[in-house]
């Protein structure tokens, strides 16, 4: 019992964290990331591999040194991304928040905080994918770093044996996903005081069929580009 009350004292610890320096901690290390991913991982040779039966050397170093030039966009894309994501996610468990009438205890802040902190767990997610690749001996290429996700449903198939179509919702089923709405559902009991069952429901009712539709859209997207 003292061990589970540890834990729960940590947790509540960690959502009380200021949300402004949390939400700057966390584009940071999405940031440092993907620096270290484009700089570590992605090299001439991996970048030519990856092209080498549709471009020459020269052409694909050429391309290579162009996409270089242009890495400045991801560093600018990717906290506003972020900060687009936590705005739809916390709109979306708001709508929760309004049908199961609680709207007059919970503000928008609160979820925007939980959204934020939740975030965590996808940073350990890229982190771990960074790793992964790391420590391969550069036995990859491009397509490989994008069809894999740590812990997903992706890691069962060889991308060859995976219809485009089907990629993303294999990635999305993941353990860090599961974590992640678990800790939406346990963030949203620690900052607002709600029962623990309210608060999965909310995240039961909304989250949930938010993420179905995205990957609903994501996969007619998938299908009207390859047709």
């Amino acid at each position: 019992m003292e061990a589970i009350s540890n834990i729960h004292n940590l947790f509540r610890d960690y959502f009380r964290i200021n949300k402004y320096h949390l939400f700057i901690i966390i584009i940071a290390s999405d940031l440092l990331i993907l620096w270290l991913s484009r700089t570590l991982l992605i090299s001439e040779d991996i970048f030519y591999n990856t092209y080498s039966e549709q471009l020459s050397y020269d052409r694909s170093l050429s391309l290579f040194e162009d996409l270089q030039r242009l890495s400045w966009l991801g560093y600018v894309i990717t906290p506003i991304g972020l900060v687009i994501k936590f705005g739809v996610i916390s709109s979306v468990l708001y709508t929760g928040v309004f049908f199961s009438d609680l709207h007059d205890r919970i503000s928008f802040r609160d979820i925007f905080g939980v959204v934020v902190a939740s975030e965590s767990v996808f940073i350990v997610a890229g982190l771990s994918k960074f790793l992964w690749f790391y420590f391969s001996d550069g036995n990859y290429d491009l397509n490989d770093i994008g069809f894999f996700y740590p812990l997903s449903l992706s890691n069962l198939f060889s991308s060859a044996e995976v219809d485009k179509i089907w990629i993303y919702p294999l990635q999305i089923l993941n353990l860090f996903q599961f974590v992640y709405i678990l800790l939406l559902s346990y963030g949203l009991y620690l900052q607002t005081g709600i029962k623990r069952s309210v608060s999965e429901k909310i995240v039961l009712i909304s989250y949930l069929p938010g993420l179905i539709i995205w990957l609903a859209f994501i996969m007619f997207l998938s299908i009207d580009s390859s047709l």
